[in-house]
């Protein structure tokens, strides 16, 4: 028997006499190694949240300023004028808006599908055809805000027929945690010659 015995351990290999030996140590070895494979694959550095929020509010304070041209006359004696004054173009509550894919609210709902851009009849003696990138920015209340394209424009009035359809449309707000909030969205509208 102790022959066998003998022959057993003579065959196996290398590898697994030292497991054998030092069962406990390779054991806890490996756990820690795959432990910390792991843990360094799964480790992702967090961004703080609030740069994007202050990189959107940056954006939309610049989309509303209006800068106007400084005046050629000389200011009275002791008096001075303002060259650079702010204008507010736009309702305050665009610049509030919020993307609806980043903040999780639901989408709004279009209420009325039926308004579609037209094709106008430059374009189709033209032959253009392609895809326009809307952003509709859609209050709480539903209304339509803003829209502007911001895509590659197609010409021959295709833009200003997307936008002046897209103001006809009345939208369900989007809702966020119970609340309606306004929003921009991202629109392709799709301009094909049938």
């Amino acid at each position: 028997m102790n022959q066998k015995v003998a022959e057993d351990t003579a065959s196996k290999s290398k590898l697994r006499k030292f497991i054998d030996r030092y069962r406990l140590e390779f054991w806890v070895t490996t756990s820690v190694v795959l432990q910390l494979l792991i843990f360094s694959l799964w480790y992702v550095p967090t961004f703080p949240s609030n740069r994007l929020e202050k990189l959107v509010d940056e954006v939309a304070f610049v989309d509303n300023l209006v800068i106007q041209e400084p005046n050629t006359g000389s200011p009275d004696d002791g008096d001075f004028e303002e060259t650079d004054t702010l204008k507010k173009k736009e309702d305050p509550r665009i610049a509030g808006a919020q993307d609806q894919v980043i903040s999780g609210a639901t989408s709004p709902i279009d209420l009325s599908p039926n308004v579609i851009p037209q094709y106008t009849k430059d374009a189709q003696a033209a032959g253009i055809t392609g895809t326009l990138t809307i952003e509709v920015v859609i209050a709480d209340s539903g209304e339509v805000l803003r829209v502007r394209n911001i895509g590659k424009p197609l010409g021959f009035g295709l833009e200003n027929a997307a936008i002046d359809a897209f103001y006809r449309k009345k939208y369900s707000p989007s809702i966020l945690e119970g609340k309606p909030i306004t929003v921009k969205v991202l629109v392709p509208v799709r301009f094909q010659l049938n």
